[in-house]
């Protein structure tokens, strides 16, 4: 038994050893397959390139036919096309050329390899599926002649909507066109603009079907990419409405867009925009367009629903954070008389107005003294631009608003700032500035209304001191013009007129002084330099002319004196010169008939001003004192 056991192991091999023997004839079998099937499309390719492969001439004809009725560009090559079959059938032209009709797109590439279809080569036809353009330098001058490039997105654009012609230029198959290392140099209007280091992708394979572009170029400075995307190319050519979709990406700023859009004679866009920059400014510089206010515009950011066309555009919803601030409202921007208008509404619940100018020249030279310096100033010409914000807060350095109507308007370079109305300091303020340059010059026009004011509050926040209190009312006028601070504080002209009402003053005591001055005379001179006086009312005129501030009419009043004052203050030598004359009165500020009179001076620059008493009056009201005085010489006999 176990013989015959063994006999017919011998005779039957197991199926574990049957496996490897038949795996090993599948594989060679599947190899053979793949061999024998490579070498029949091989010779099927080389069977439909062989009229190609022996007749060079035709090869270009059918190349430049292609692409002609593709693009509308003539084409012509230094060397013909070279035919390869590996790694996949395809075709190298060097020195290719490109042309419109009208000579105003030139295209000069370095080489041409285009992939062909494989199915057609069985059929002895040649069809590019696929091109790859290197190096190619493009000329492009709008001023000279308008591009006229009769190819298949003309004729899609020249069909009239539902039309059999409309269908047959949708089925024209296209496919893809890459860019390396490209260049461009457009001319339009005058302007020469430049991209550099251009690698793109265009995926279009046929006219009707959706497009998408890939771009990465050098723009003035900055690496961009780009992206490009149309769903309905075809309806879009012909000013149907299509869904688009465009995003631009740089380092230093991005934007993207993202609706329907339709071109022709009712071309416009419709859908949300958005955007960002590190510098506002920066950005729309990359596009030659000038920010039409001066101001650093930094960590920008924008968001809104559009409506763009040729020459206007809407922004609805628009939401805006600039320089630390975020507003809300409406932008339009349109050509008016072939100028830019721009016009906006927006609102926001706090400004802080400092960020916006940033770029000021400084008012102020390191020693102290009005600057200088000739101003930069900058060209406002580029647009026409009306502004209105409502703030419910606003900040300027330690100045703070409440309920704030602000406008900006920009007239051929001239600007015009405004605040219509706000509540500061328990009163309410109003402003307006106006800007002109005249060539080197800079003209100003200012006015500045308050009502009811706390005066102390005011001139803490402004200057850090605290001179008067009291509720403020005054008006401002002034006009001025130059190169420099300097030069426009020097030209200062105006008028202002201020009135002051139940406040005090203060690092003055005059009731004090004038109650001891019959008493101590000597120690009252002391005694002015302290304290504080209550004030029932004071007003005074300034007329201003050349820079210098005369003091006309000054007057104050409270419990136990009034005040005569008069003098000048230099502006320009930021210095101040008032005599004063302190008498006494009643409880009322009524003066008393024959009344006890101080005389004091209040003089030095703005930022050391001291009081000084005349010393003559206390000492000849001093009887230990007054014989220490000189005699007035003798009157002359008449």
């Amino acid at each position: 038994m176990a013989e015959d056991h063994l006999s017919q192991a011998g005779r039957r091999p197991s199926s574990e050893s049957r496996r490897p023997a038949r795996g090993y004839a599948g594989g060679v079998r599947r190899l053979l397959v793949g061999v024998a099937a490579t070498v029949l499309v091989l010779f099927g390719v080389a069977a439909g390139l062989a009229t190609w492969l022996y007749s060079p001439a035709a090869t270009l004809a059918a190349v430049t036919r292609q692409i002609n009725e593709a693009t509308g560009l003539y084409v012509a090559a230094r060397e013909g096309p070279r035919l390869f079959l590996t790694p996949r059938p395809h075709l190298v032209m060097s020195g290719v050329a490109f042309a419109d009709r009208n000579k105003a797109l030139q295209i000069e590439a370095t080489e041409l390899r285009g992939n062909l279809k494989l199915l057609p080569l069985f059929a002895g036809r040649l069809e590019l599926d696929s091109a790859t353009l290197t190096r190619p330098r493009a000329r492009v001058d709008l001023d000279a002649a308008p591009i006229d490039a009769p190819g298949a997105a003309t004729h899609a654009a020249a069909a009239q909507a539902g039309s059999m012609a409309a269908q047959k230029a949708d089925d024209f198959r296209l496919g893809l066109v890459h860019i390396v290392d490209g260049a461009l140099r457009l001319r339009r209007e005058g302007v020469d603009y430049a991209a550099d280091r251009i690698s793109a992708t265009l995926d279009w394979r046929k006219v009707g079907e959706h497009a998408l572009l890939t771009s990465a170029l050098d723009w003035r400075g900055e690496r961009l990419q780009l992206v490009f995307w149309v769903a309905r190319p075809g309806m879009f050519l012909r000013g149907d409405a299509s869904v688009v979709t465009a995003r631009i990406d740089g380092e230093s700023m991005r934007l993207e867009a993202q609706g329907v859009a339709q071109s022709g004679a009712n071309a416009r866009f419709s859908g949300r925009v958005a955007g960002s920059a590190a510098s506002a400014r920066e950005a729309l510089a990359l596009f030659t367009v000038e920010a039409p206010f001066p101001g650093p515009f930094g960590d920008a950011e924008f968001s809104a629903q559009a409506t763009i066309a040729p020459r206007e555009a809407a922004f609805r919803d628009l939401r805006v954070l600039v320089d630390g601030n975020a507003f809300d409202g409406e932008l339009t921007v349109r050509q008016e008389d072939g100028r830019p208008y721009v016009c906006a509404t927006l609102k926001s619940d706090f400004v802080a107005l400092k960020p916006l100018l940033a770029d000021a020249p400084p008012l102020v030279g390191p020693d102290g003294q009005w600057s200088p310096k000739p101003l930069d100033l900058p060209d406002l010409t580029g647009a026409d631009v009306d502004v209105k914000i409502a703030a419910r807060h606003a900040r300027f350095g330690r100045l703070t608003l409440d309920g704030a109507s602000m406008t900006a308007a920009l007239r051929d370079g001239a600007l015009d700032l405004s605040l219509a109305e706000a509540e500061a300091y328990r009163g309410r303020l109003k402003a307006r500035f106006s800007f002109k340059p005249a060539g080197r010059d800079l003209s100003m026009h200012a006015v500045a209304q308050t009502a009811g004011v706390d005066a102390r509050a005011l001139l803490w926040d402004s200057f850090g001191k605290e001179a008067v209190g009291g509720g403020l009312d005054s008006m401002v006028t002034v006009d001025a013009h130059g190169e420099s601070v300097a030069d426009m504080v020097r030209s200062l002209n105006g008028r202002a007129s201020l009135t002051l009402t139940d406040g005090e003053i203060a690092g003055v005591d005059f009731d004090r002084a004038l109650r001891r001055f019959e008493k101590r005379p000597l120690s009252s001179a002391q005694d002015i330099r302290s304290g504080s006086s209550p004030l029932t009312r004071a007003q005074a005129t300034l007329l201003i002319e050349g820079g210098v501030a005369t003091l006309e009419d000054g007057v104050a009043s409270g419990p136990g004196f009034t005040l005569n004052f008069t003098g000048a203050a230099n502006l320009a030598e930021r210095s101040l010169a008032v005599k004063a004359a302190a008498r006494e009165a009643d409880a009322m500020g009524k003066p008393r008939d024959k009344g006890l009179q101080i005389a004091f001076d209040l003089a030095g620059p703005w930022d050391e001003l001291k009081i000084a008493p005349d010393p003559k009056a206390f000492i000849r009201r001093s009887g230990a004192a007054a014989p220490l005085l000189p005699e007035p010489p003798a009157e002359e006999p008449r």
